[in-house]
């Protein structure tokens, strides 16, 4: 049987929903016949050991930076041909321009991407700049992969973008790791919680577009009402540091804790009352489900796919807006109603288990792999 070489090609080797997917899709597909191979456009970080672990092969193409952005291409290139990849699998509108570039002139090297976000030009600085570009990189791949059926919907109906190239897989996650309510007290124990606390969290990356500065001002009004509670934020970004400040001047910083980056999330989840993300933007978020598959009840805002995973009051609570009053008013209508929470948080349990099977998103991928390779098959 031969052997089919892989490249996925990434930004860099954080841990985010990208690198999480990858690991699966790894894990679960194999090294039967596929050799993975992982390209990194900002060179190490803290997930690569865990690709290291499952064998792929580990690539930085750090020289792709914005002053040396044709030796970049040079290298990944090279690197393309020299190891016969067969598909070439992008995550991020950067990793698209790059690899569209690197396959000019070779038509039988299929290009994928999984588009996990359509950026908004409120997400980040030059936000109007960056929403451009995503929209303009939807035209390079040979095939796109929308994570959501919203994103699915407004993908397909960009002028131009033929619906033959969109094939839609959802986010999934492996269930059975995140349902660890044994845990729980020994990771309250560790940070300190008191045993009969309501806890609040967050997980995932500290970047403006999830506007964690909207759940603090939200936990400094709850705080007021319940002192006992307390809110643990999961994750690093480059926003931390001002967050941290904030949440200084809002007074609530006695009652915040920072874990920084961990990999224990299950454990972490099991620590947790209430799950809260108030982004305002999202493709289909991994952190919900997770949060789902640990048994916890969710506040999220309705944005991007949250809505093909929360209905409201059934599996969680959606918010229209993300405004701090809403916020507000939907904690404390968990925190006042037990019961509520209780219902929530299993018909969000047994959603997750029912319709976001890792096995059948892994399936989809490989299933992805196989025609694309036919096609381009002489």
């Amino acid at each position: 049987m031969s052997v089919i070489n892989i490249l996925h090609l990434v930004n860099d080797f954080s841990d985010s929903s990208i690198s999480r997917i990858i690991l699966r899709l790894i894990s679960n597909i194999g090294l039967k016949d596929v050799c993975w191979h992982i390209g990194g456009l900002n060179g190490q970080g803290e997930i690569n050991r865990e690709f290291s672990r499952l064998e792929a092969q580990i690539v930085d193409f750090s020289g792709s930076g914005v002053n040396n952005a044709n030796k970049g291409v040079r290298e990944i290139r090279e690197y393309i041909l020299s190891n016969e990849i067969k598909i070439v699998h992008t995550h991020t509108p950067r990793t698209i321009f790059s690899a569209f570039l690197a396959l000019q002139g070779s038509p039988n090297i299929t290009h994928l991407a999984t588009k996990h976000l359509l950026t908004s030009s409120a997400d980040r600085k030059w936000g109007v700049l960056f929403a451009l570009m995503d929209r303009l990189s939807l035209y390079f791949p040979d095939r796109l992969v929308p994570v959501s059926y919203k994103m699915y919907q407004q993908i397909i109906t960009q002028p131009g973008v033929k619906k033959s190239r969109v094939t839609m897989i959802r986010n999934a996650v492996p269930n059975e790791q995140f349902y660890v309510p044994e845990e729980r007290a020994a990771c309250r124990a560790e940070f300190g919680l008191p045993s009969n606390s309501i806890i609040l969290g967050y997980i995932g990356r500290i970047q403006r577009v999830k506007r964690i500065d909207l759940l603090l001002e939200a936990f400094s009004q709850i705080s007021k009402v319940y002192p006992s509670t307390r809110l643990v934020i999961v994750g690093d970004g480059e926003a931390k540091p001002q967050l941290e400040s904030y949440a200084v001047a809002l007074g609530v910083s006695n009652k915040i804790i920072w874990t920084g980056f961990r990999r224990d999330i299950p454990r972490i989840l099991a620590a947790l009352d209430v799950y809260v993300q108030t982004s305002s933007n999202e493709g289909l978020s991994l952190s919900i489900l997770e949060a789902m598959a640990a048994g916890k009840p969710i506040i999220a805002t309705d944005v991007g796919g949250n809505s093909e995973i929360i209905k409201n009051e059934v599996t969680g609570l959606l918010l229209a807006n993300g405004s701090v009053d809403e916020i507000v008013k939907a904690a404390s209508n968990l925190l006042n109603h037990p019961k509520l929470m209780e219902h929530i948080a299993l018909a969000g349990l047994k959603l997750v288990q029912n319709e976001f099977s890792l096995n059948s998103m892994v399936a989809g991928y490989r299933h992805l792999y196989d025609t694309v390779l036919s096609e381009k098959t002489p």
